[in-house]
């Protein structure tokens, strides 16, 4: 079927892993035959109300212009549309494969955490799962993208108050999962801060807890680029841990993760 993959990254900056990241995703694409499209001009694709209302947060807008653009890559008659953040690295592009009946599918997240108020070391480390649109999938002939679209306009535009960076992501896919069970896609991970130091580190009992709540093989992973150059829970998110990471990740095909 035809198909197209397409990211996006806007920033002062563009750090080597990210383009790294970038290209074993182009990579992926042309091992599987697909069209590849880097789509910077997300803004064009998002009403101005949108923007003013979205709060500066950049992840907000990205949430929509993702849905508009997968509408109109269907419209010029791809049959499959598959989006991919920015910061998703493919480390094992054999056997990444989107292999499904479904109309659509968004992605299965495994958060590797302490509690909010405990640094690394501090506390019990735990995994939760959510849903997240890192990877959203859609065909030509799907009933989700149209609702999505539709509610992720509506939330910005009814918003009181502070709005969250994963208002119309992370949470509110989440929510509509407890209530409806979206089609997950579930061979990507998303790496935390605390994951990636336990990586870099050859920390196994961390890694084991996460192996053991993906009950999946994952073959790519989304590193989490809004951490960058923050600490989070004691833990500085450098380049040098990014790169690291992919490093890792990319000489073992994940077979340390998996």
């Amino acid at each position: 079927m035809k198909t197209i993959v397409y990211q996006s990254y806007r920033g002062n900056e563009t750090p080597n892993w990210l383009e790294t990241c970038m290209q074993t995703v182009k990579n992926w694409a042309e091992l599987k035959d697909f069209d590849y499209q880097r789509v910077d001009n997300f803004f064009d694709y998002v009403p101005d109300w949108y923007i003013d209302k979205s709060q500066g947060k950049i992840n907000v807008i990205a949430d929509l212009a993702r849905l508009e653009i997968a509408k109109k890559f269907l419209e010029q008659g791809y049959e499959q549309t598959i989006w991919m953040d920015a910061d998703v690295v493919v480390f094992d592009p054999d056997n990444l494969n989107i292999e499904t009946t479904e109309e659509y599918l968004v992605c299965r997240e495994v958060w590797l955490d302490t509690e909010d108020d405990k640094n690394f070391g501090e506390g019990e480390i735990f995994c939760t799962e959510k849903v997240t649109n890192s990877l959203v999938y859609f065909t030509q002939k799907n009933s989700f993208l149209d609702f999505y679209i539709y509610g992720t306009k509506s939330l910005v535009k009814n918003q009181q108050g502070r709005l969250s960076r994963l208002a119309v992501s992370t949470k509110f896919l989440s929510k509509l999962h407890e209530i409806i069970e979206l089609p997950l896609f579930m061979n990507m991970g998303l790496f935390s801060p605390i994951l990636m130091h336990a990586i870099v580190e050859d920390k196994r009992e961390i890694i084991q807890l996460y192996q053991q709540t993906l009950k999946s093989p994952i073959y790519a992973a989304n590193l989490c680029l809004s951490f960058r150059n923050q600490s989070h829970k004691g833990i500085m998110v450098t380049d040098e841990l990014f790169q690291e990471t992919i490093d890792k990740l990319i000489q073992t095909k994940g077979g340390m993760i998996n």
